[in-house]
């Protein structure tokens, strides 16, 4: 071996051997635990608001459909059923359950002077917070 050549090989004090600190790979875990944390927050509420929007589609022609029974009839009908029943409004294929997969709530004649109330009791049926009332929800 000449003065001028190289070991091949790396001793302890030499070079650190390649690879990553324990310090580092935790700290890149935690940083995808964090990123992935965002993510399910975001998929999650877009799944509560899609439900939502679907609850509040079915209830515009569900009160548009109930307006079009009183104006031939004079009157609401007594369950929301009968819009299926009688022709020319809903078809048997039109599903009057909310978003959860729940039916909504029709009562005639209805609360605070209202011809009638159309609701869903909303992602929680114990919670009153997170209902969707027919004629609150576009306010």
């Amino acid at each position: 071996m000449t003065a001028t050549s190289r070991p091949t090989h790396h001793t302890r004090t030499g070079r650190r051997a390649a690879g990553f600190s324990l310090i580092e790979l935790t700290l890149v875990i935690v940083i995808l635990g964090v990123l992935m944390s965002v993510v399910a927050v975001n998929v999650l509420g877009q799944g509560t608001k899609a439900k939502i929007r679907a609850t509040e589609a079915s209830m515009n022609t569900i009160r548009v459909q109930l307006d079009a029974y009183q104006l031939e009839y004079s009157a609401y009908p007594s369950t929301l059923t009968t819009l299926q029943t009688v022709p020319g409004f809903l078809s048997d294929a039109m599903a009057l359950k909310d978003g959860w997969d729940r039916e909504f709530v029709y009562r005639v004649p209805g609360t605070n002077n209202r011809a009638y109330d159309l609701k869903s009791v909303g992602a929680d049926p114990n919670d009153l917070t997170d209902d969707i009332d027919v004629w609150t929800m576009n306010k």
